[in-house]
């Protein structure tokens, strides 16, 4: 289950989601010329309506903010970068070459923006040690309480807070942090929530506010940090399973 409810989520969604009509749109009218030029109505008319099926399924996915949205718009991005290929290689018509060239472009753009822990945060459920998941201990102060919180995702100026305590989408929290040499804290305001399942944490998209008090170059200070503590950790694990192997 996932909580979207902020306003301002539900206007990149929307933008997003005409984002994914216009690439839906282009590849439409790039199949009907392709038929056009070779002459292949049932396969166009076969290909149209495979094109609609997949197409339905990758707006759930969008709706709902599954996972899966990046398989299927892994799959567009192949086909995409297979048609232009053979139209490169088979030396076709330009306007079919330009038409899958700028629904590359607008797939590239959704991407992007959906690129973020507000959207998907990343979460490393796979790590059953937790010396080498990609997160970090930290703390958060939430109606005049404070409790612990794991920092599973920093990116984009956005991260990703893992906790137990269910935290409502718009609030503004206090974060603190350290890097074992200087104590950080920052203003975020919970953007997503995400409840996978009963037993697991709560995930909250949450995006950094900077002003006089909360410093940009303390968030940039940190995600070095963060940054150096992934690379390190990694290189600890495999340099643990090459000396068990």
């Amino acid at each position: 289950m996932i909580d979207i409810s902020n306003l301002k989520i539900r206007q990149d969604i929307d933008r997003v989601n005409l984002l994914q009509w216009g690439h839906f749109s282009i590849l439409t009218l790039a199949f009907i010329v392709e038929g056009f030029l070779n002459v292949k109505i049932f396969w166009t008319l076969f290909s149209l309506i495979g094109l609609g099926v997949f197409y339905k399924l990758y707006f759930k996915t969008l709706t709902d903010l599954y996972y899966s949205f990046w398989t299927f718009s892994f799959a567009t991005a192949s086909l995409i970068v297979y048609k232009l290929y053979h139209i490169i290689m088979s030396q076709s018509d330009l306007q079919l070459f330009y038409l899958y060239l700028v629904a590359g472009i607008i797939l590239s753009i959704e991407a992007y923006i959906l690129l973020s822990p507000i959207y998907y945060p990343r979460v490393s459920w796979w790590e059953y040690d937790f010396r080498y998941r990609d997160d970090l201990k930290v703390r958060f102060s939430y109606e005049e309480k404070e409790f612990e919180a794991r920092l599973t995702d920093l990116r984009r100026s956005a991260g990703c807070l893992a906790s137990f305590e269910e935290v409502q989408v718009g609030e503004k929290i206090k974060v603190f942090a350290s890097n074992g040499v200087k104590e950080f804290s920052f203003l975020v305001e919970i953007m997503s929530r995400r409840r996978y399942s009963l037993g697991r944490p709560c995930t909250h998209g949450v995006k950094f506010i900077f002003n006089d008090e909360y410093l940009e170059s303390d968030y940039d200070e940190f995600h070095n940090y963060w940054v150096n503590e992934k690379v390190f950790k990694r290189s600890t694990r495999y340099r643990k399973q090459g000396s068990n192997a």
